[in-house]
């Protein structure tokens, strides 16, 4: 079994990033991703490349949080500059997808000139790389195009269910035990919490729960003792 537990949000804010590379020294995380629109986006990766190497970063692609890297009216809030926050708003918006192809492929294309070389994988914040049939094909065409793999669409199985209540040991021990014969992915949101995230994100102290659970002794007792390969893209 290849295991890929995938913490989303690198770059978020200093805690948040500190709680990834957490979860990669001391727990079973081995993959993360990064949103490259983020001020923290820089030295997250300085950090990531100089002090944890084996650490696959990819590219987190997004629509919902911070300002564009590119000029896209039908993707943000004229009065600020952002992108429209939560999930749906975007949607409600009538997108331009040629702006969104533009947008998600400047931040590819920042983190190739930032690191010089190409991110692990794609994925999204809030999911929004598939929420539309038009978003999936985006998302898909810039996969090819950079010759990534994609959540939900590449290697290993997609699966959900630890995330805030459920982001527990029982269930994250169940999750494996379930899938012990499949190559998987499970996403999750490690980090620490300072009064910046805690401003900025819903899930804040909630980030705190699932890194313990990813550093948790028993689980990784669990992923030795059933030789699970903690991999990433």
């Amino acid at each position: 079994m290849k295991l890929v537990i995938n913490g989303d949000d690198l770059g978020y804010t200093r805690a948040n990033t500190a709680g990834i590379f957490q979860g990669y020294e001391e727990g079973i995380l081995r993959s993360t991703t990064a949103l490259t629109n983020s001020k923290y986006f820089e030295e997250a990766m300085k950090e990531a490349e100089e002090k944890h190497p084996g650490l696959g970063v990819g590219v987190h692609m997004t629509l919902t949080l911070g300002k564009p890297l590119t000029d896209c009216p039908s993707l943000t809030n004229p009065e600020t500059g952002e992108f429209y926050p939560g999930r749906k708003t975007v949607w409600e918006k009538n997108p331009d997808y040629d702006e969104i192809y533009a947008e998600w492929k400047a931040q590819i294309e920042h983190y190739i000139a930032v690191t010089g070389h190409k991110p692990t994988h794609l994925d999204s914040h809030h999911s929004v790389h598939d929420a539309t049939e038009q978003a999936k094909e985006v998302s898909m065409r810039l996969a090819k195009e950079y010759g990534l793999q994609l959540r939900r669409y590449g290697d290993y199985k997609f699966v959900t269910g630890f995330y805030g209540p459920t982001a527990t040991k029982e269930t994250l021990l169940s999750i494996l035990e379930e899938h012990k014969d499949e190559d998987i992915e499970i996403m999750c949101h490690p980090g620490w919490c300072d009064l910046e995230l805690y401003r900025m994100s819903s899930y804040s102290t909630g980030r705190l729960q699932e890194l313990s659970v990813l550093c948790d002794p028993d689980v990784i007792r669990y992923v030795q003792e059933n030789n699970i390969e903690l991999c990433h893209y």
